[in-house]
């Protein structure tokens, strides 16, 4: 699909403010309310874009991180995908071209879970299949703090991580360097 002018203009005035009313929309592009939702509601069928709510992570006081992953071959590369798919922990997970072929932005409550989240079963480091990997904390975001955290992961009440790690039985969880997992019944963070 080929955006045009307006395609643009719309997308730009939900970015400045998701909650306009088609009625706004309309006034800024030149249309009817109805022309407008419309036009947003092509946009969203064709999946060009999405509205939804992202969180300030500096506000939460977040701490974010990079993990480079070079994984040994493709089989191993969906596995890893797949297990953390519904981590509440990792924001998101691109695949690359060079060493380093993965590459996943994740979040702890505190400095001392991400040293956990690095370093224990339930790290991404951990998994089967990785050659190598480095662990980069993030100190500043600078164009925007706001990112897609999993809010209906954090919400679950489980027993066990959706990567399949109970922490209670994590040395880390155990001696309190780590709050445990958003999805636990047992967590012990700020997040719930």
């Amino acid at each position: 699909m080929t955006l045009d002018d307006i395609d643009w203009k719309l997308i730009m005035q939900l970015q400045s403010d998701g909650r306009k009313t088609f009625k706004e929309l309309g006034e800024k592009i030149g249309f009817t309310s109805l022309g407008a939702k419309k036009r947003v509601d092509k946009l969203l069928d064709k999946g060009i874009i999405n509205i939804s709510a992202l969180v300030n992570t500096d506000a939460l006081e977040l701490c974010l991180a990079l993990i480079l992953l070079e994984i040994e071959n493709a089989e191993a590369m969906r596995k890893i995908i797949e297990r953390y798919s519904k981590c509440p922990r990792v924001i998101n997970v691109f695949t690359t071209m060079g060493g380093y072929n993965l590459i996943a932005l994740v979040m702890a409550e505190n400095q001392t879970t991400l040293e956990s989240e690095s370093m224990e079963r339930c790290a991404l480091r951990s998994g089967e299949g990785i050659r190598r990997s480095e662990f980069y904390l993030i100190g500043k975001v600078h164009h925007t703090p706001f990112l897609p955290l999993k809010a209906s992961a954090l919400r679950e009440n489980e027993d066990i991580t959706p990567c399949g790690v109970q922490c209670n039985c994590c040395p880390s969880f155990q001696n309190n360097k780590c709050v445990g997992c958003p999805t636990l019944s047992y967590y012990r963070g700020p997040l719930k």
